[in-house]
């Protein structure tokens, strides 16, 4: 995967990830830090309980990948 936008395709990053690596991908894919995601994702199952049905659909439904993109940590670690 490359660093420019076209290159970067929405996938699970299984190494990464702490379930099944939707987070962590979107994460990369939008170059937030993997923890506001994770935060948002819990904020969206907790006062709705649709976040975990999604999460689940995303899960089933994303491709994955176990390997870890290059810049990975560079994107995903910014404040």
């Amino acid at each position: 995967m490359g660093t420019d936008k076209e290159s970067r395709k929405l996938m699970r990053i299984k190494p990464k990830g702490w379930l099944g690596g939707v987070c962590a991908g979107f994460s990369y894919w939008i170059g937030w830090p993997t923890w506001i995601i994770r935060a948002l994702w819990t904020v969206v199952f907790f006062a709705g309980g649709t976040g975990g049905l999604i999460y689940i659909i995303l899960w089933i439904f994303m491709p994955a990948t176990y390997d870890v993109p290059a810049d990975y940590d560079e994107r995903t670690t910014r404040v």
